[in-house]
């Protein structure tokens, strides 16, 4: 029988950056024979997937084989799937699951299954039938969830990296950055001579991190380029993600523009789960578990589901989440899913009251900090990791004063305390800036 030949496409645009992600792909797949690829809509899963796949298609006689799973819809058409991206349409006995792997059993293969999002337990089955029957075979999937079934390793594709808040570097140093570095070579296609320097370079850090470093937003930034300037998409950027706009017209309707993208997603849960993203959004630099049950548990979603739900939403890469070791988790949005939950938000009709809810809890914080008792310093430090959420809350305009319920809060008399007799911990330091926020927010009544 001929050797296959491998289906994978020529790269039309180059490969930046990812040399450490890439590298890890190609050791993994030398140790595991079914490696699912996951993360966030536009994360570049299936860019990272095709460099992986070509430069190790020589250690594979049979070739790499590319299954493209975006416009299949019926589970039972997965198998089908397989066999066309194999060239294989005319077997006498079928199409079915048993003949295919009858066919590959003998097979050196590389099979990469690309979105498998939708097609999860179909996708779950095929792969899991196939490396216990096809000892030669190797399936690399991406998913926006891991596949869930024995033998599997998962990687996470990260956002593209980004300069941390505060850090200097120069001009030269932001371009060792894979976002900078994404952005600028594809700007160029679209602005000829264009390049980061000392006189835009502040607008192109803040466009990658308002973009999160999620490849293809930045990609259709850089197409924007050619009708915007950096700070009309900056500003844009702070209302709506339709500013973007479309990239490649040839490309899969829902990576034409970062909201598909994200809607993609948002179609693919659950009506709790959907619910609980739309509540989540008002929380601004992450949260615990605690503030997720107090701000948005009710009769829709009952506290007890909440912990379920938010790692169902880290399985399904809209959610991030931090293990401190030593406290509880630490969940957050990027800030391009947190912008398209507060718009689910707002269309649901809930805005106002999540946001309120939001408001009382961070202020029943600051009034445990005014009432002194042996656990302020560990309240001051909750409230330093949520200096975030305070800021959002007093920057937040509100079209009606706080409820009455808020009048036993701490006023003006009991925020001075704040700042008097207190451990040398409280009273400077890194909590300085949240004891003034705290001030303003007693006032807030």
């Amino acid at each position: 029988m001929a050797r296959y030949r491998s289906n994978l496409p020529a790269e039309v645009t180059s490969f930046v950056g990812r040399r450490q992600e890439l590298r890890e792909v190609k050791r993994l797949l030398t140790t595991t024979r079914l490696l699912t690829l996951t993360g966030s809509g536009g994360a570049g899963k299936t860019k990272l997937a095709l460099r992986a796949a070509a430069e190790m298609s020589r250690g594979f006689p049979d070739g790499a084989c590319l299954v493209l799973l975006d416009s299949v819809r019926d589970p039972l058409l997965v198998t089908q799937a397989v066999f066309g991206a194999l060239g294989v349409h005319d077997l006498s006995s079928g199409l079915s699951l048993s003949t295919l792997t009858d066919y590959l059993a003998d097979k050196r293969l590389l099979l990469v299954l690309d979105n498998c999002e939708h097609l999860l337990d179909a996708c779950a089955v095929l792969a899991s039938t196939l490396i216990a029957a096809c000892p030669d075979l190797c399936v690399l999937a991406t998913s926006r969830q891991a596949l869930g079934v024995a033998g599997e390793v998962r990687m996470v594709v990260p956002p593209m990296s980004l300069p941390t808040e505060g850090e200097e570097t120069s001009v030269q140093g932001l371009l060792g950055y894979d976002a900078v570095w994404l952005l600028s070579e594809r700007a160029t296609a679209v602005v000829p001579g264009f390049t980061v320097d000392a006189a835009n370079a502040g607008q192109v850090l803040t466009l990658c991190r308002k973009l999160d470093g999620i490849p293809l937003a930045l990609e259709l930034a850089a197409v924007r380029l050619g009708s915007f300037s950096l700070e009309q998409l900056n500003h844009g950027l702070a209302s709506e993600l339709s500013i973007l706009g479309t990239a490649n017209r040839g490309a899969e309707a829902r990576q034409q523009t970062l909201e598909a993208t994200i809607g993609w997603s948002y179609g693919l849960l659950d009506e709790q789960e959907r619910l609980l993203w739309a509540r989540l959004s008002v929380f601004a630099g992450g949260f615990e578990e605690d503030a997720a049950t107090e701000v948005c548990s009710d009769a829709r979603i009952p506290a007890g589901r909440i912990v379920g739900l938010l790692g169902a939403l880290v399985d399904k890469s809209i959610l991030k989440r931090q293990l401190t070791g030593t406290g509880p988790p630490r969940y957050w949005l990027l800030e391009t899913m947190r912008r398209y939950g507060l718009d689910r938000l707002r269309e649901i009709g809930e805005a106002t009251v999540v946001q309120q809810r939001h408001f009382d809890w961070i202020r029943i914080i600051g009034a445990a900090i005014g009432a002194w008792d042996s656990r302020q310093i560990e309240l001051f430090n909750r409230m330093h990791r949520e200096r975030d959420n305070l800021w959002a809350v007093l920057d937040r305009p509100w079209p009606v004063r706080r409820r009455a319920a808020s009048a036993h809060l701490p006023g003006r008399a009991d925020s001075g305390r704040l700042g008097g007799s207190r451990p040398v911990a409280v009273r400077s330091g890194h909590h300085g800036d949240v004891r003034e926020r705290l001030r303003r927010l007693c006032r807030t009544g």
